[in-house]
């Protein structure tokens, strides 16, 4: 994996030295977060969460990964779902950071509403051809 790196993230591995901090570089460069979130956090499947961090129907939590923002909830039939935590209408953040009790997932931007599934179901104003099975 590390060999794969660009030049520059490599030059910043090569002059680690034994015994000493790593180079500042590897903590604040935004190619090497893009870098670490790739190789770690892409390619892989990833523990979210447990059971018992959402153990009734409508319990959520947010949790962020690198850039990504997922909602970990139970349903209503009791399973357990991950879901984007983004409005697929104006991209808006369905739910602030922290754990929460939803019977819907409503964005506050325009109240396009999502069951707990993630089916939309409700997009007001859209017109009459609109077709929220695509968009949910």
């Amino acid at each position: 994996m590390l060999n794969k790196l660009p030049s520059s993230i490599s030059a910043l591995l090569d002059a680690r030295a034994d015994g000493h901090s790593l180079p500042a570089g590897l903590y604040t460069r935004e190619d090497v977060f893009e870098a670490d979130i790739d190789v770690f956090f892409h390619k892989h499947w990833i523990c979210v969460g447990l059971d018992c961090d959402v153990p009734e129907p409508g319990d959520a939590t947010v949790i962020d990964i690198g850039k990504t923002s997922l909602i970990l909830l139970r349903d209503d039939d009791g399973e357990i779902r991950v879901l984007h935590n983004v409005c697929r209408h104006r991209g808006s953040r369905l739910l602030d950071p922290g754990k929460t009790i939803v019977s819907k997932l409503v964005c506050p931007y325009h109240t396009w509403t999502y069951e707990l599934t993630g089916e939309l179901s409700y997009a007001p104003h859209m017109g009459k051809d609109f077709d929220k099975d695509c968009r949910g």
